[in-house]
């Protein structure tokens, strides 16, 4: 059925100007400025930006500080814990970290949190183990920006912080050697919508160029670069946008998946079935859930592992077991939708409501978050699944939609809440099981107090014939590349178009073969879920594409919508 089809104004003398100055494609020259640019030297950077357009570390507010109390912990030979959260961007941050001290000989230890046991974020008890093996030093991985009490017991047992983190920041910090979040208040950093690897790449870019200026290295200097698939890895795990310093961080990351040196990597994309060239799809629905699985069934420690592994037959036995554990996510997952939906749909009061809010004592912690996500894509409302435990503590996952910033609506419900914190479109609570109810109708209200325009709507570049779709042109929007969250793949209309012939693949996909005059192509529409007949003439909407199958490569039409 067709959405609300929403084509960008066309702005034909800037996109002639963009085009003649870049010798590029007039369309391309209009995705361009659909993506935000407005002249000719933000196209050349956004098409041929590299890691020599990174901003400076040191922008980053309390950079300075960090990197002295590191150094200094190296030439005390004190030993050094990272502490990251367990989700992809607080693994691939704990690798990171660890894999560039260690490569440099420094004692470096590291802790991930066990999601059922111990929670979100920094814990006591946690602090209190690594101080019995002896660290002096730890340093945040993609969480703590809210650990005042557990700095703070740090400090007493002699343990100093280093808070790295890319949450929305509270206004009181806590009482860190340094906290670098580019989020807070005077920080310079040009790249607020880097993730917590991100920030962690930027320690360590500023760390390496503090020790070669004070003679640290002699032949051993890492290659940074070598660390890139990482970040790239944890960047778009965490649905950052991936524009501005992620664009970079991504595209230089993938070129470096293709044949990677990473043993744990290698063995990751074999498991996952990614051969050669690497996506930024690849990352965020093959590779990605694979590692997020250790986190939310048991323990992180299992995908750290993988990535700090340096022997190939120990890093595919450990991708096995994140394989086994993603198919028993998946397995979990689909339950806990399936009974999701059939109380939505046998229950009326969710027609009118704005808002969709369960709770259920067997339900696991660690996927309601993904749950949440697909009962928004269903229903195009807020939803919040609660998990309770017999102690009746309810923990919560929320996922919300364009318009509606889930985290400031948690905000006037916070005096029935016992914590929560998140962003705009993903936030997590605990609260009492006998204050569910309240807060559904709290929730509900003020979701609903909200301005909304819940019709889908399909943002379209511009419209084409069928003639402009060829090699050259689908080479050059390629370039590009990543596409993902505020980077989209290019999307096209083409009118009245002749659809000569349709088959059905797999159940679940419709191939079609599309004609305008003399030109044919083939198209495919994936995970196709209408009922009507396909109709002789049509116009659709579709991102051309490359199929690269059994050797072949062929240009094809990938179908967003159809008009029936």
């Amino acid at each position: 059925m067709k959405k609300s089809w929403v084509v960008h104004n066309q702005s034909i003398k800037l996109r002639d100007k963009i085009s003649k100055s870049l010798n590029i494609n007039t369309i391309t020259a209009q995705v361009l400025i659909n993506r935000g640019i407005s002249n000719g030297e933000d196209a050349e950077f956004y098409l041929n930006s590299s890691l020599f357009d990174l901003p400076s570390p040191f922008l980053i507010k309390g950079m300075d500080k960090a990197v002295e109390r590191i150094k200094k912990a190296i030439e005390d030979k004190e030993k050094i814990a990272i502490y990251g959260d367990y989700d992809v961007d607080g693994v691939t941050s704990t690798a990171l970290f660890y894999n560039f001290l260690k490569s440099i000989d420094v004692e470096i230890t590291y802790y991930n949190p066990e999601r059922l046991k111990e929670g979100y974020g920094i814990n006591t008890e946690a602090i209190k183990k690594l101080k019995s093996e002896g660290v002096s030093l730890i340093v945040s991985g993609d969480c703590g920006i809210t650990a005042y009490k557990e700095v703070n017991m740090a400090k007493k047992l002699g343990i100093d912080f280093i808070i790295t983190d890319h949450h929305k920041p509270p206004n009181d910090l806590p009482d860190a050697v340094s906290v670098l979040n580019p989020h807070q208040k005077d920080c310079l950093y040009p790249g607020k919508e880097i993730t917590g690897v991100g920030v962690i790449f930027n320690l360590v870019i500023a760390l390496r160029r503090s020790l070669r200026d004070s003679g640290f290295f002699k032949n051993n200097e890492p290659n940074l670069g070598d660390y890139l698939d990482l970040v790239a890895l944890g960047t778009v795990a965490d649905c950052a946008e991936l524009r501005n310093v992620n664009r970079i961080f991504v595209k230089e990351g993938l070129k470096r998946m293709q044949n990677p040196k990473r043993q744990g990597l290698r063995a990751l994309k074999e498991i996952s079935s990614v051969n050669g060239e690497v996506s930024s799809f690849d990352l965020g629905f093959k590779l990605g859930p694979r590692i997020n699985a250790s986190g939310r069934l048991s323990s992180a420690k299992t995908s750290v592992d993988l990535f700090i592994s340096e022997d190939i037959e120990e890093a595919r036995e450990i991708a096995r077991d994140l394989n086994i554990k993603n198919s028993d996510r998946q397995g979990i997952e689909g339950k806990i939708f399936a009974e999701a939906v059939s109380e939505i749909d046998s229950n009326p009061s969710f027609a009118s409501s704005k808002s969709i809010i369960l709770a259920s004592g067997d339900w696991h912690q660690g996927v309601i978050g993904i749950v949440a996500s697909r009962l928004v894509d269903r229903y195009r409302k807020p939803a919040f699944l609660i998990a309770v435990d017999k102690e009746g503590n309810g923990k919560g996952s929320g996922r919300s939609i364009k318009g509606v910033n889930i985290y400031e609506v948690l905000n006037e419900c916070q005096d029935i809440l016992e914590q929560f914190g998140g962003h705009e479109l993903a936030a997590g609570i605990t609260i009492r099981e006998e204050n569910i109810e309240e807060f559904a109708s709290m929730f509900d209200k003020a979701v609903g107090s909200i301005s909304l325009d819940l019709e889908q709507e399909i943002m379209i570049d511009a419209s084409v014939d069928l003639d402009d779709i060829n090699e050259l042109f689908v080479h050059e929007l390629n370039k590009l590349e990543p596409f993902g969250i505020g980077n989209p793949e290019p999307v096209f209309i083409t009118e009245s178009v002749d659809i000569v012939s349709s088959r059905s693949f797999k159940d679940r996909h419709l191939g079609l073969k599309i004609k305008s005059g003399s030109r044919i192509l083939d198209a495919i529409w994936f995970n196709y879920t209408g009922n009507r007949s396909v109709p002789e003439v049509a116009d659709i909407v579709y991102t051309p594409e490359f199929n690269n199958w059994n050797g072949n490569r062929d240009l094809r039409l990938k179908l967003i919508d159809i008009d029936f």
